[in-house]
């Protein structure tokens, strides 16, 4: 499968995985879907934060077809606010799986589409709309908002880093703790912070002092403070282009996306 491989290739190169490791694992994943027919419960462990509401929608739409799980698949509760992990055996124990409708399973479909759409518009209109997905709309809608912001082009991500940084987080460590506390709904990991730092502070335009500390440059403060707007280097969020003068933009006062005027 082409996707395979390309998706191998974006894994190897942002998280420092040998190529071939990276395709074999996405591939033995795609054939452990196949065989969900053997099992007479399929339960789905899927967690309030965007990471894991996209991962979901990823799998719906690739069972959506699959008549043969009719009945089969249940999706574990998450409670918004704790991952799975974090619960205790107790709590754990008394956790119901809740079967999935058909109507959930078409959402989490047409949720993919939109996401995997290079014109964000149609998401923006989906996270808008009563979801039988509890979790979902939230999600996308802070997916969304990593899209450059109108006044100052910076994603929330990168503004939120930058925050920190401003804050006095100064380790990758301090960083990801002050990262999760502003942000429940997506805190990242070492891995996607290493590379926004990778981003940041690459160019002659950078925000961020390369190196392995981190601290602001003098533009990365005056786009902080609101006295220059940032120049994104180009990137995907999700399948919308990003670019230095990007042509789709999150405006917090309409609450949605923004196409902007060329």
């Amino acid at each position: 499968m082409a996707y395979l491989g390309l998706r191998a290739r974006v894994i190897a190169l942002h998280a420092g995985v040998d190529l071939q490791e990276a395709r074999l694992r996405l591939g033995r994943e795609y054939m452990a879907l196949n065989t969900l027919d053997r099992f007479d419960r399929v339960l789905l462990w899927f967690e309030h934060d965007l990471w894991d509401q996209a991962v979901l929608i990823r799998v719906l739409s690739l069972l959506a077809d699959r008549r043969g799980l009719e009945g089969r698949l249940f999706l574990m509760p998450a409670d918004g606010k704790r991952p799975f992990m974090a619960l205790s055996d107790a709590e754990l124990a008394v956790l119901e799986p809740q079967p999935l409708t058909a109507l959930q399973i078409e959402a989490g479909a047409e949720a993919w589409a939109a996401f995997a759409d290079p014109d964000p518009e149609a998401l923006d209109r989906l996270w808008r709309r009563a979801s039988p997905l509890p979790h979902l709309a939230p999600a996308l809608r802070r997916h969304l908002q990593d899209l450059p912001w109108r006044a100052d082009r910076l994603a929330r991500t990168e503004r939120q880093v930058l925050s920190a940084v401003a804050d006095g987080a100064t380790t990758l460590a301090a960083v990801m703790q002050a990262q999760h506390a502003m942000d429940p709904t997506f805190p990242q990991t070492d891995l996607m912070l290493l590379e926004l730092h990778r981003r940041l502070s690459a160019g002659p335009l950078r925000l961020l002092r390369p190196g392995e500390g981190w601290a602001l440059t003098d533009r990365g403060q005056a786009v902080l403070a609101g006295e220059e707007k940032h120049r994104p280097p180009p990137r995907f969020q999700g399948a919308v282009a990003v670019r230095p003068d990007p042509p789709w933009q999150w405006d917090p006062r309409a609450t949605g996306v923004h196409r902007a005027l060329p």
